[in-house]
């Protein structure tokens, strides 16, 4: 939110003067999102929505059909039902178009790449991101690499430490996570028993390797957020989402914890490391 405030200070959006901002969280519970979308429509004097998730997308859109949405989407905004087509959305949703199953594709690449004799893959996900959109990447790109590809799935976060403890993740070879807020809100927790497994595993943002987990591949966030917050400034400028074409992130970033690596015992190869973005060291 904090980086979404200076893009509109640089736009000449000044709090307190021009504009406003009401900021709700879920915690990493989805079913807590229609709820809170409700009561930001039912609040009103609402110019715009921004929803960083497409459960939160999909929360507002079906809470309002008039004020427009602003999403970052990982799944296809036309299969989720936010729009009609990519290129002119037709209702009141706009925003950013990830198709996270791209980059899956490509982080379970680059788990072959790290680990060339690893057999059993996991990959884990929650209600959220179970869907076949989500995990069909993993399983034909994975068996295609010569994995076996196991999903391992915390249906309620409350069981998340007895789902993924150390001694279950450690019968893995490697590990792919997907997109998935509930898992998100639980990063340190999830970053700290990977840890204790010895397991490689790769995530889909940077905020994960900056928080201790060994490698992640994804959109460049902090692009795909500009891009955000100028269609936003369209918006409120007059323009109507349904006329504004659905972005697609034209940059991706791979980000590695070199401490991480050490901890785990493996040894990563040049040809990735010559590929990252950012390397800790």
């Amino acid at each position: 939110m904090e980086t979404i405030r200076g893009l509109l200070r640089e736009l000449g959006y000044v709090e307190g003067r021009n504009i406003r901002f009401e900021f709700r969280n879920a915690g990493g519970n989805a079913d807590a999102l229609p709820a809170l979308a409700r009561d930001v429509v039912q609040e009103g004097d609402v110019d715009a929505i921004i929803a960083i998730s497409t459960p939160a997308a999909l929360a507002a859109h079906k809470a309002t059909q008039s004020i427009p949405i602003i999403a970052l989407a990982a799944v296809d905004p036309v299969a989720s039902g936010l729009a009609e087509s990519l290129a002119r959305p037709g209702r009141n949703v706009t925003g950013i178009a990830v198709f996270s199953e791209e980059t899956t594709i490509k982080r379970v690449e680059l788990m072959r790449e790290v680990a060339p004799r690893a057999v059993r893959l996991g990959t884990v996900t929650t209600k959220v991101s179970s869907g076949a959109q989500s995990l069909t990447p993993v399983l034909e790109t994975g068996r295609k690499l010569g994995f076996a590809v196991e999903a391992i799935n915390v249906d309620d976060p409350a069981d998340l430490a007895k789902i993924l403890k150390p001694g279950i993740l450690a019968e893995f070879d490697a590990l792919v996570f997907v997109p998935d807020v509930v898992l998100s809100a639980h990063m340190s927790e999830i970053i700290n028993l990977v840890g204790q497994s010895k397991t490689p595993a790769i995530f889909p943002s940077p905020d994960w390797v900056a928080n201790g987990a060994l490698m992640s591949f994804g959109p460049d966030f902090a692009d795909a957020t500009r891009h955000l917050v100028s269609l936003l400034d369209r918006i409120l400028k007059g323009a109507k989402p349904g006329d504004l074409p659905f972005e697609r992130p034209t940059k991706f970033d791979l980000r590695i914890n070199l401490r991480s690596a050490r901890a785990l015992g493996i040894e990563l190869p040049s040809t990735v490391l010559a590929r990252a973005d950012e390397v800790i060291e």
